[in-house]
């Protein structure tokens, strides 16, 4: 009797999970758009500093738990700091569960501290609201001028 079910609905059992996929991938997508955040990591127009597929994470809570590996844009402008994750990681919601999508205006930075760990150093960026964000980038000292250069124009 179970196994004749299980023929008869072979298809559907198959099926299912490429399905299911796909159905969090469009939600996902269709929510970003909403909320007005990109699906492609696209540079903002007038970037100080730039750098693709950099490592980071949100401290505090759940959230330090998990962070993105290779998978970031970080983009520094006139008057925001951009953290962006590259396709295909900003898919599935993990941007929304792991903290990993933030536009930052500058004003709302308080302090950066760097860190030697055992990954190497990274720098916690301290925000007025008492959040932090970790990042491991390949040039931490061109970010740092950029950011002094976009406050001081």
């Amino acid at each position: 009797m179970i196994e004749a079910f299980v023929e008869r609905h072979t298809l559907f059992f198959a099926s299912f999970p490429f399905v299911w996929i796909g159905a969090v991938v469009t939600a996902s997508v269709l929510m970003r758009r909403q909320r007005g955040k990109r699906i492609f990591a696209t540079s903002p127009a007038g970037c100080l500093f730039e750098e693709n597929r950099t490592s980071g994470r949100e401290l505090g809570g759940i959230r330090a738990l998990g962070g993105a590996s290779n998978a970031l844009k970080v983009c520094v402008t006139r008057d925001t700091l951009f953290i962006m994750p590259c396709f295909p990681f900003s898919l599935m919601f993990l941007p929304e569960i792991w903290g990993l999508d933030h536009e930052i205006k500058l004003r709302r930075i308080q302090t950066i501290e760097e860190r030697s760990g055992l990954f190497g150093r990274s720098l916690v960026v301290h925000l007025v609201d008492d959040r932090r964000v970790e990042l491991r980038l390949r040039d931490p000292d061109g970010f740092r001028h950029a950011l002094q250069a976009a406050r001081q124009s």
